[in-house]
């Protein structure tokens, strides 16, 4: 890492934070206006990031490394070979929102200009492309009118389908700062979960899922009975009110029954409807409770509608808000990447294509909208697209019935996986994988949530041959013939042209115009400063998007649109299945965790972002979990209720891999494929008092060796939304049933265990080891029938154990167990009530050191690891081993990661240390001081041992 003053962007989400690497150290940017030196806990890690492990550093095909010429040469060749035979809508490109500007930018134009296919989306569509549809309906354009600066001038925000607090800890703290500096702001959280987002409000409303339209199309009819329409803004500046006035004229959308509908109390929901029409501004922050759903864009829009209808937007304060969830999905969407766009926010209109093709004298040009994410791995699933080249993600964990998927990568003909890691659960099925350039290594823009452009820089050269992403592709296209139209020679040079399409966009109603910088000289694009667009060159005071009412339609003026209207289903369907006594079927919700990021290949081997959640978890109101006959810490079954139906029967693997040769990658089971069979995942169960009784949760982020095969895609049904084509991962249903009888494994160390074919098992980064947990429903080399005794335990800690290595090392024998280890091992046992525990020894110089402790058990194992964990790596003494053994389950919950501070530590503060005010715990225990992520959590465990003490006086 280099030692200079660099300024960047953060890798993460869409908030856009600046950081600055200085001395080898990573914190935040001051300078930089979307943080002003804030990061989360995240981002607070990202030095340990750069220590990313398996990773991928020369390219291969077909497993065997090969120079970056024939590498190209081999996908050139194959392209070519492809267009001749079946054409362009055989080629598909699978990107993301992780890529820097100038990576989209040249991998739209190679795919639309040059081979011809529109089949490049992206796993933005995954994310925002709802909000991306429901702007250009409103607007005529993807514009996201409100900035991070809106939110300290604002009355009212209101936070529907996000849990910010977690997602985007940073605007989260400027909400909250915002509140401090001025006690009349409100906030109101509309979410079917408590979350610590919601636990903060001055007003939470618990609707069901999908009760959004509903709700707000409700806020419309309140506005109108208590004449808080904004006639004149609605007149001179919209279309389409007369038609959505008049459809919620009907008693439906009354209070009472709204809040009937929706399941909230109805003077909570007055309350929200009469802080919203009588608030002189207020913003709408939305994310993906909003969009991840089969009515994702009519949500967006009604979000819309009531801003539009009050004349909430075009002034300071306020405004609807898209939040994105990625660094550069903005960018992405700038240049085209989604399928059903062509480039700089235009579809494929005449007067487009043709600037377009004249532009980039493309001899190609896409003609139409290509596929959209989930219909483009159906046409793999079919066969109708031969040739994938997957960048920067990893779909066969991300996309939903990831079973579909991965059969589909499995018998593509030829697919390329770009990456920064060698072991994702995707590049499992690559012919030929590329190893690209990471954060820190490569350099670009990026474009946040508020349309602040920020420059990612380079401070560390890329390890083996990785290249950056736009010079991989450039490579392909100058080997398929296009050696002017891809004779890129720096990120500046690409940005220019970019720049210079957008060019289309000047003296239109459009927002998007950065032509002024189509001749930016490099020193200047390396100088770059954080600046959002519209450039507003030469004015001294910016006003807001949108003050002139004047928008990017047809005729100036924003659209009113009528959403579909559907109703909140689940409280019915729950509870009919429940008095027929069929097995409940629970509405699945699914999403983010405060430390980790998506698929976890940058996050989980970050022993502090490892510690909140330890294991593929589903969570449970306790009442519900007491419905349902389930017990909290058990191992449960997800099964969705019935199989999802594949568009092509598909049951191959791919024959060119080797599975022994990757032992970090998570099989499916054969099961989990068949058309026929409903598909399942196997998970730890816990409760959460914030869920509705009807509804669970499940993090979005166990995959490869960190979940093993129970990801939750797995269980998530591949319904979209028909005008964006996002899934909906916030909606399917699940039964939930006890796992079979299963044999439950621990292991501590740092060598990973070589278990078999496995139900279940997960992996955590700890401070001493690794720590893996594993379930099987039949022991190991035992007979077909279950029998919970001694023996099959010895047969399974044989197994486990014979995989170790002695080598040269000298082990101490302290105990002959010949019936249970193999001859060369030695190993401490012991018998516990619950069943056994083994502790692994090795000499080091003098003294027998521990290497590793394995339990097995017929039940649950309940084992402080913690404490255990501290005994790895130290010299052995029987006497702590006991000690831990018998101190059960760790008893504290982690609430600060990046100063480990637990709640049980909190606790001890208040009742023994003294502590009476939030300044003296942070001052004392440091937490919450760092990153503010967990700030909400302090603030309420705080809040609850201040109360139970000044209660029990």
């Amino acid at each position: 890492m280099q030692s200079q003053n660099i300024q960047s962007a953060c890798p993460y989400c869409g908030v856009g934070c600046g950081v600055k690497i200085c001395d080898g150290k990573i914190e935040g940017d001051a300078s930089h206006p979307a943080n002003q030196g804030a990061l989360c806990v995240k981002g607070t890690a990202l030095a340990d990031s750069l220590n990313m492990p398996s990773r991928l550093l020369y390219p291969k095909v077909s497993q065997q490394e090969v120079s970056w010429d024939t590498a190209t040469s081999v996908i050139s060749d194959k392209i070519q070979q492809i267009l001749v035979e079946s054409g362009p809508e055989a080629i598909g490109m699978y990107v993301s929102g992780q890529l820097l500007t100038e990576d989209y930018y040249v991998a739209n134009k190679l795919m639309k200009g040059f081979i011809g296919s529109a089949n490049i989306d992206t796993n933005s569509r995954l994310c925002m492309s709802s909000a991306v549809v429901a702007h250009i309906r409103a607007f005529g354009e993807d514009v996201v009118p409100v900035t991070y600066e809106d939110i300290d001038d604002t009355d009212l925000i209101v936070i529907v389908g996000a849990n910010t607090a977690w997602t985007h800890p940073v605007v989260f703290r400027r909400i909250q700062q915002a509140r401090e500096k001025n006690p009349n702001v409100k906030l109101v959280v509309i979410d079917p979960r408590k979350t610590v987002t919601a636990e903060q409000a001055d007003l939470f409303l618990q609707i069901g899922n999908d009760g959004d339209v509903t709700l707000f199309n409700g806020l419309i009819r309140y506005m109108v009975d208590h004449g808080a329409i904004d006639h004149r803004f609605v007149k001179a500046h919209t279309n389409g009110a007369d038609e959505l006035l008049q459809v919620v004229q009907g008693p439906d959308f009354l209070i009472a029954n709204i809040a009937r509908q929706l399941g909230v109390d109805d003077q909570a929901l007055t309350t929200f409807y009469r802080w919203f029409s009588a608030s002189p501004t207020a913003i709408t922050v939305f994310c993906q409770g909003i969009n991840q759903a089969e009515d994702g864009a009519d949500k967006g829009n009604a979000i819309i509608n009531c801003h539009l209808l009050s004349g909430k937007i075009g002034k300071q304060g306020a405004g609807p808000f898209s939040i994105t969830g990625q660094p550069n999905a903005m960018g992405g969407r700038e240049v085209g990447g989604l399928a059903n766009q062509l480039a700089v926010h235009r579809g494929f209109d005449p007067d487009t294509l043709s600037y377009v093709r004249q532009a980039w004298q493309a001899p190609n040009l896409a003609q139409k909208a290509g596929l959209k994410a989930v219909d483009l791995f159906d046409a793999v699933a079919r066969g109708d697209i031969r040739f994938l080249w997957i960048i920067a993600t990893n779909p066969a964990v991300s996309l939903p019935n990831s079973a579909r998927v991965r059969a589909a990568l499995a018998q593509c003909e030829c697919v390329v996986v770009s990456d920064v890691c060698a072991n994702t659960d995707t590049a499992y099925y690559a012919d030929i994988l590329l190893p690209a350039t990471g954060w820190g290594e490569k350099s670009g823009m990026v474009t946040n949530s508020e349309r602040c452009m920020t420059r990612q820089r380079a401070f560390m050269p890329p390890p083996g041959a990785a290249k950056p992403d736009w010079q991989i592709l450039a490579d392909v296209g100058r080997k398929l013939g296009y050696e002017k139209a891809f004779s890129f020679t720096s990120e500046a040079d690409i940005f220019r042209e970019y720049a210079a399409l957008t060019a289309i966009n000047k003296e239109t109603r459009f927002k998007l115009d950065l032509s002024a910088l189509a001749t930016i000289s490099d020193d200047d694009y390396a100088k770059w400063r954080p600046t959002r667009w519209p450039l507003d060159q030469g004015v001294t005071d910016p006003q807001p998007l949108y003050h002139d009412g004047v928008f990017a339609t047809s005729n100036a003026k924003a659209n009113l649109v009528v959403p579909a209207q559907l109703q909140s289903y689940q409280l019915q369907s729950v509870s009919s299945h429940t008095e027929q006594h069929d097995l409940p079927r629970w509405w699945l919700n699914t999403g983010r965790q405060r430390d980790q990021w998506h698929t976890m290949t940058r996050t989980g081997h970050i022993t502090a972002l490892a510690q909140s959640e330890v294991e593929p978890t589903v969570y449970m109101h306790p009442l519900s979990v007491q419905q349902a006959g389930l017990t909290v810490g058990d191992l449960v079954v997800l099964r969705a209720p019935s199989s999802f139906p594949l568009k092509s029967m598909l049951s191959v693997h791919r024959s060119s891999v080797d599975p022994t040769a990757l032992p970090d990658i998570a099989y499916l089971p054969d099961s989990a494929c068949s058309p026929s069979i409903p598909p399942a995942i196997i998970v730890r169960l816990q409760s959460d008092e914030g869920l509705r009784r009807e509804q669970v949760f499940m993090s979005m982020h166990w995959a490869g060796v960190f979940g093993g095969p129970n990801t939750v895609n797995h269980v998530v049904a591949p319904s979209v939304d028909n005008h964006s084509g996002q899934p909906a991962f916030k909606s399917s249903q699940v039964t939930i049933t006890p796992a079979p009888d299963m044999l439950h494994g621990l292991y501590l160390g740092d060598q990973e265990p070589a278990l078999p074919d496995i139900d279940y098992c997960s992996y955590q980064k700890s401070w001493q080891s690794g720590i893996w947990r594993f379930a099987q429903s039949t022991p190991a080399d035992c007979s077909s029938s279950f029998n919970p005794d001694s023996a099959a335990l010895a047969i399974w800690l044989k197994t486990l154990l014979d995989h170790q290595k002695v080598g040269n090392e000298k082990r101490v024998d302290l105990i002959s167990v010949q019936s249970l280890l193999p001859s060369v091992a030695k190993r401490l046992v012991i018998e516990q009530s619950w069943g056994y525990v083994a502790v692994e020894l090795n000499m080091m110089g003098e003294h027998s050191v521990v290497t590793g402790i394995l339990a097995l058990s017929y039940h649950p194992i309940v084992l402080d690891v913690a404490t255990l964990g501290e005994l790895v790596a130290k010299p052995f003494s029987l006497a702590p081993v006991l000690t831990a053994l018998s101190h059960g389950r760790q008893s504290s919950r982690l609430i600060c990661s990046c100063f480990r501070v637990t709640d049980q530590q909190i606790i001890d503060a208040v009742e023994k240390e003294g502590v009476v005010s939030l300044y003296q715990l942070q001052t004392q225990l440091k937490c919450g001081t760092n990153c503010g992520s967990c700030l909400p959590e302090v603030e309420k465990q705080f809040g609850l041992v201040i109360a139970s003490v000044t209660h029990n006086l």
